[in-house]
């Protein structure tokens, strides 16, 4: 049996074959993943994996079954991707973020559609295949930490993409913030057992580690057994969290000890009201200042994410950021425009309002405006944006970031200059 397994690129969001990418851009587990979970069940299968970063389907290649995972912004490179081969009378699965809030639109271009993460569904959906009688749909459910394989890194392509490899030990997210997809996906999803991650991580054989979690500190006293245990392999690691780790004495001197080096911040706004509307109310902007400091005095790099376009949001608020990321210190800072997800609450809400001016999927990158926002045009909103990368990145604004670095030694000042620079193209793309 000859099975592809693909992760779609389109065109259009070109921040991921940038010249810089390999400097910011981590290696996506998913390939990996879903070739360990049908590897555990057919382990004699021909499994052929293909980031479409690194390098495009080949359509005269012959296959039995076709896997296609996709996110809005691949979804419509996925759906030809999967018309092309199911006209040649191959087996056609699609699943991913996008299918799992749009099972009715994906449906039109596969054979079956996944809805949630695989671990229990693609098994399921393996035995009815070998039967003859696989379903259109299958549902993925709540899955449990101790069913979340190791991906199979030798279906991993690392080219475009950062040489550190990458680890998740904990899917969810106990926030449901709005504009957020996750929690649907991974609702109430398990912590893998604290044992698996460390013999994954020692398999590395490697100093550096990224943690994939979209919260590392979410379960607390999770992520405190976690990092008693990293501590023991003296390598260093980088993850996501919520900025309120920069209260918590007991969670950053932990993750010091353990080697934490950076940490990904969803500062989102520095509108308090904003922050409110997408129900991200439990960040405190006045006190984000106070946080990264925190965070920056146990030698630990900031990078902080914002998020522009909310409806409370102003033009001159926007403009002003370039200033404001000076002003609080951070190492790094990203940016995107708020994009709905189709099928997501907030998509519906501004569907409704008739708010959605854009439904070409491919633009939906969070680098274009495809809703109108509230206190400005959405080509003011994407003008905006330019000039918020641009001047943030200016060769004078990524100076005066990489002084304020405050590990001694020179490593931490190239890795934040390289990443500075690979942002500063990110943002011009």
């Amino acid at each position: 049996m000859k099975v592809l397994l693909v992760l779609p690129w389109h065109s259009t969001d070109m921040s991921y074959r940038s010249r810089y990418s390999s400097l910011f851009t981590y290696p996506p587990l998913t390939l990996g993943t879903i070739a360990a979970i049908i590897e555990k069940q057919q382990p004699t299968w021909e499994i052929e994996a293909l980031d479409e970063i690194s390098r495009r389907v080949d359509f005269s290649k012959e296959y039995d079954l076709v896997m296609i995972t996709i996110t809005t912004p691949t979804a419509c490179r996925g759906y030809d991707i999967a018309d092309t081969f199911r006209k040649k009378g191959t087996y056609v699965c699609l699943g991913g973020y996008h299918t799992t809030y749009n099972p009715d639109e994906a449906k039109a271009h596969a054979d079956t559609v996944f809805v949630g993460p695989g671990e229990y569904s693609i098994p399921e959906f393996l035995i009815d295949y070998l039967n003859g009688n696989a379903k259109p749909k299958y549902e993925g459910g709540c899955v449990l930490g101790k069913d979340i394989l190791a991906p199979d890194r030798s279906k991993i392509s690392h080219k475009k993409y950062l040489k550190y490899p990458a680890v998740v030990a904990n899917p969810g997210c106990p926030n449901h913030c709005s504009y957020c997809v996750i929690s649907q996906m991974w609702r109430e999803a398990g912590a893998r057992p604290i044992e698996d991650v460390i013999a994954e991580i020692k398999s590395l054989k490697s100093k550096i580690v990224i943690f994939f979690d979209p919260n590392f500190f979410g379960d607390r006293e999770y992520s405190i057994k976690l990092m008693k245990e990293v501590t023991k392999l003296h390598i260093r690691w980088a993850g996501s969290a919520t900025v309120d780790v920069g209260f918590d004495e007991e969670l950053l001197e932990l993750a010091k000890e353990s080697g934490c080096n950076g940490l990904l911040v969803g500062l989102e706004s520095l509108n308090q009201a904003a922050l409110m509307g997408v129900r991200k109310g439990f960040n405190k902007a006045d006190r984000y200042k106070e946080a990264i400091e925190n965070i920056k005095n146990h030698g630990i790099m900031v990078n902080g994410c914002f998020v522009l376009g909310m409806d409370h949001d102003t033009k001159e608020d926007l403009m002003d950021l370039p200033r404001q990321v000076n002003e609080l210190g951070i190492n790094l800072a990203r940016f995107s425009i708020l994009t709905p997800i189709p099928g997501t609450e907030m998509y519906q809400k501004m569907d409704e309002e008739g708010r959605i001016i854009d439904k070409n999927w491919a633009n939906y990158t969070q680098h274009q405006a495809v809703f109108k926002p509230t206190g400005m045009t959405p080509q003011e909103l994407e003008e905006i944006y330019r000039y918020v990368w641009k001047e943030t990145y200016s060769y004078r604004n990524i100076f005066k970031r990489i002084r304020r670095i405050k590990s001694k030694g020179i490593s931490a000042k190239l890795i934040g200059f390289g990443a500075n620079l690979g942002f500063k193209y990110l943002g011009m793309e």
